[in-house]
């Protein structure tokens, strides 16, 4: 039996093996660099319509720009309580009204989120049950608003009643900042996907 090596199947092997590594990486490649524009394309979107919020709702009546460990693609937006609802209540104000619909008619103009997730926060309460029927009940009167006024369909708001889990300022639970709504919206980059909003605000 001839022990030498046949010349062309080691050149073959080898071919196959430098063919499979260049498939790697140029699938590699792609992923990461599809990663890395979709990255851009949220960041672009965001900017969009955070530059549209602050300067067609200017503070203190608008919501602050925050973030926190949100997923990639989401931007938080921050409304205060004493913006939004009479002392004590779930009860929206006419301002409040307003500014949130404004608000949804600038998100409107935006096609590329397609959820809101509305949180609801109260003041953390020392000794007593959290307040977890008042922050949700903030929170569903803010998305009725956003769908009823703002023409967001339903289906692309979900609500959730924090509470006093998540204060802003923790040494100070009776600082009003920790009441507060906050609405995440989670940017996608699928165009196929139906608007979130029923009709293109003007």
């Amino acid at each position: 039996m001839d022990d030498d090596l046949n010349p062309f199947i080691a050149f073959s092997d080898l071919m196959l093996n430098l063919a499979l590594i260049l498939v790697f990486f140029v699938v590699a490649t792609i992923l990461i660099g599809r990663a890395g524009w979709e990255e851009v394309r949220y960041k672009d979107a965001q900017k969009l319509v955070r530059a549209a919020v602050q300067r067609d709702l200017p503070r203190p009546l608008g919501p602050s720009n925050t973030t926190r460990l949100d997923p990639p693609g989401a931007q938080r937006w921050v409304f205060q309580n004493e913006t939004l609802f009479q002392p004590g209540t779930s009860t929206l104000t006419e301002p409040g009204r307003a500014v949130l619909a404004k608000f949804a008619r600038i998100i409107c103009r935006s096609p590329e989120w397609r959820r809101i997730r509305v949180e609801g926060h109260t003041k953390p309460i020392q000794g007593q049950a959290d307040e977890w029927e008042l922050s949700a009940a903030r929170a569903a009167q803010v998305a009725k608003v956003l769908a009823n006024i703002g023409r967001i369909r339903p289906y692309h708001l979900a609500v959730a009643g924090r509470a006093g889990q998540a204060p802003v300022d923790k040494k100070r639970p009776d600082n009003p900042e920790n009441e507060r709504v906050e609405l995440l919206l989670e940017f996608v980059s699928n165009d196929a996907l139906p608007s979130p909003c029923i009709a293109a605000a003007k």
